[in-house]
């Protein structure tokens, strides 16, 4: 089977276009929202040391190669907010801002489950 050069150059480009980013969390507690249909519908905290706080850290750092540049319009499920850290979880994909743009990475959504609020 011949394939042609200019079928696989876009997905070499593609590939290359893939990087590592180390996502630390701030030493400070986390704000989570959780949101419906554009709205705010759950807002709790995370703080320092809890077991979500470790949870999400570890789930940043087991996923922190395989970025790709993003420049679309999302609609997050859960945004996590701490000093100089904003991640947006949008169904099967998480999107950080760095100081060289956005970039994204999917990651199942059952992956970040854990960071829903829980109902009062």
């Amino acid at each position: 089977m011949r394939v042609s050069r200019w079928t696989v150059l876009p997905l070499f480009a593609l590939l290359g276009c893939a990087r590592s980013i180390s996502v630390a969390l701030p030493h400070t507690a986390l704000t989570v929202m959780v949101y419906s249909e554009g709205k705010v519908t759950q807002r709790c905290a995370i703080a320092p040391g809890s077991d979500k706080f470790r949870k999400l850290g570890q789930l940043m750092q087991e996923n922190a190669a395989g970025w790709h540049s993003r420049s679309a319009d999302y609609v997050p499920s859960i945004v996590v907010i701490g000093s100089d850290l904003n991640l947006y979880f949008v169904e099967d994909s998480v999107i950080v801002g760095e100081s060289g743009g956005e970039y994204s990475r999917t990651i199942p959504a059952a992956a970040y489950k854990f960071l829903e609020c829980k109902a009062s």
